[in-house]
């Protein structure tokens, strides 16, 4: 047995491709450029055109035409698939997972493909709404086009009069326009399909004031026709081995991979990832703009956008402003909840956004080198150049954080109960030495040689280090801890800190030359500290290069409008002694008074003083 599901795409998403699942760019002889990785429906017999109202029929009309070979043919959707390994559990009939891995889908596939016979048929599982078929289509599109199918079927197809009634009375429908049917009862489907769609498309209807989404008629009426067919199969039990299955909805998961090939490993790919919830968005187009300001122009660069749940239209401003660079690509990457429950320090940054990045080894395998950065900085000079530095065969490279080395110097203590005082947290949790402090990296830009590591164990170990550990620096100390020894060094000037130089008083000597040097020609900005942010109403060093970028980006306004809502008057910062003596005192009271100790964190995270942490 050959059986071929035709799984239709429209863009760019993760691509689902086996012996029997084969991907077709939909409506291809429209689009601005073809789809890779697969076939598309504009050759041979074709409605390729016609796709804006037929949707994924489209393909489902060039399998009829043109795969002549295969036993089986069906079709399914680039985020919506047939579960045939119960992996998923759930009483939907369209179940909508938070994590899908493709290979373990395709793997389910294939299985059960080798398992059919020369009669087996499969559907979507039946899903049951609170109204009838009929009310349920009047309710969201034009009941014009249900009722000339009824008229159409009736005078063309009589005998499937009283089904379509039934099916019509009845609450329930197959979703997606999704099956599996043996060639000659596919080709029977098919030809009784498009007979009534063609039909229907000629009727003298009215359609002049049709939105785009119902103009999509044909595809809407299409999924109730193949729920009448199911029925009339149900009619003759004997005739099929009918096999139901539910479909999995991805739309909102976290998919991987989404590049598993070599393709973007050219010497001219730059691949680079950043991550942001909606409020640093507005931020991560500033850097976005200001990298692009300084980007070498003969260079491809790919960007991936780890985000957590920012709908689609929310990104529309940013895929425009992106739209007109040349040689850049955005793909959006929604990774849903899966940090949600990872650990939140209450004196540091409130979003787990920042553990994205750990998710890069199982969406990207096929990259050999990626370069992550936070949204919170501003470039000054080429990232190409960053992309290409030499690692000496070290699996990342990265800036050290001078002002983390100030534990080398005496002692630091947080007003966090479990960490009275940094260095002995570096030392006995972290499990770094004196020379590994003194070269501690931060994580704000991270370049990663995937060529040079088990991606998949790596990946596997940081998912399971930010799930189940407690890490007071979060992703920062948990790169250091799992890479140490193993860290390139790169250019200090690639990762500044525009915190204020008596916040480096403490860092020893060498590495404060080193910190105090970078500073005078930075090449990446890094708002690292929350009481730098160049957005907050107060004036912090080298802001502007922050708002010459924001003000060509469509988030402009919003970002002022926010600083217009903040308190007005610049609050006094705390002077590094001081601030010393206070976060000791602080910390005192807080063991002696634990029930006092939210507070006091609440307190700390307000005065977060110029030490930049």
């Amino acid at each position: 047995m050959r059986a071929s599901f035709y799984t239709a795409y429209h863009k760019t998403a993760p691509l689902l491709a086996s012996r029997s699942v084969r991907p077709i760019h939909v409506g291809r002889a429209t689009a601005a450029a073809p789809l890779s990785g697969m076939i598309g429906d504009d050759t041979g017999d074709h409605i390729s055109g016609r796709n804006a109202a037929y949707c994924e029929l489209t393909a489902l009309y060039w399998a009829w035409k043109n795969d002549h070979d295969s036993t089986h043919l069906g079709l399914m959707h680039y985020r919506r698939v047939f579960d045939l390994g119960g992996r998923f559990d759930g009483t939907m009939a369209e179940r909508k997972p938070g994590v899908v891995h493709i290979p373990d889908l395709l793997t389910d596939i294939e299985s059960w493909v080798d398992q059919i016979g020369p009669n087996t048929v499969l559907l979507p599982e039946t899903h049951v709404m609170g109204r009838n078929v009929e009310e349920n289509y009047a309710r969201g599109h034009a009941i014009q086009d249900f009722e000339a199918v009824r008229r159409i079927i009736a005078a063309h197809h009589p005998d499937d009069l009283g089904v379509f009634d039934k099916v019509a009375r009845g609450r329930k429908v197959r979703l997606g326009n999704m099956a599996l049917f043996p060639r000659p009862l596919f080709d029977r489907y098919c030809s009784w399909l498009f007979d009534i769609l063609d039909r229907l498309e000629a009727e003298p209807l009215d359609r002049s004031r049709y939105s785009t989404y119902q103009a999509r008629y044909p595809g809407f009426i299409a999924e109730r026709l193949l729920t009448v067919f199911a029925e009339k199969l149900a009619e003759d039990p004997g005739a099929y081995d009918i096999h139901e299955a539910p479909i999995v909805n991805f739309a909102d998961a976290l998919v991987t991979p989404v590049i598993a090939d070599d393709s973007l490993n050219g010497a001219r790919n730059v691949n680079i990832a950043f991550s942001a919830d909606r409020a640093y968005l507005p931020h991560a187009a500033a850097m976005l703009r200001s990298m692009f300001d300084h980007a070498a122009p003969d260079r491809t660069y790919t960007l991936f956008f780890l985000h957590s749940r920012i709908g689609v239209d929310t990104l529309a401003p940013l895929r425009a402003m992106l739209a007109g660079l040349s040689g850049v690509t955005l793909t959006e990457i929604n990774v849903g909840a899966v940090f949600d429950t990872s650990y939140r320090s209450a004196s540091r940054a409130p979003s787990n956004a920042t553990y994205n990045r750990f998710l890069l080894f199982e969406l990207l395998p096929g990259i050999d080198r990626i370069l992550y950065v936070d949204a919170d900085m501003i470039f000054r000079g080429d990232v190409a150049r960053i992309f290409d530095a030499d690692l000496g065969g070290q699996p990342i490279g990265a800036v050290p954080d001078y002002i983390m080395t100030r534990t080398l110097t005496g002692p630091t203590p947080t007003v966090d109960p479990q960490v009275p005082d940094l260095y002995r947290y570096q030392r006995d949790v972290l499990g770094l030495s004196d020379d590994d402090i003194a070269g501690y990296v931060n994580a704000g830009l991270v370049l990663f040689d995937f060529a040079a590591m088990d991606v998949p164990r790596t990946g596997r170990d940081l998912v399971e280090m930010a799930r189940t550990k407690t890490f007071l620096f979060r992703d920062q100390d948990i790169l250091n801890a799992y890479f140490k020894g193993r860290i390139a060094r790169l250019d200090d000037r690639w990762n500044v800190f525009n915190t204020d130089a008596a916040g480096y008083g403490r860092v020893p000597a060498d590495n404060h030359a080193k910190a105090m040097a970078a500073r005078r020609d930075p090449l990446v900005i890094h708002y690292a500290s929350g009481d730098f942010k160049p957005w907050l109403p107060i004036p912090v060093l080298w802001a502007e290069h922050y708002w010459g970028a924001l003000c060509r980006t469509p988030y402009f306004a919003e970002v002022i409008a926010g600083t217009k809502t903040a308190h007005h008057v610049p609050k006094p910062r705390v002077a590094g002694a001081d601030h010393g003596r206070l976060v000791r005192f602080g910390a005192r009271v807080a063991n002696r008074f634990p029930v006092l100790r939210p507070v006091l964190l609440r307190l700390y995270a307000r005065l977060r003083s110029r030490q930049g942490r």
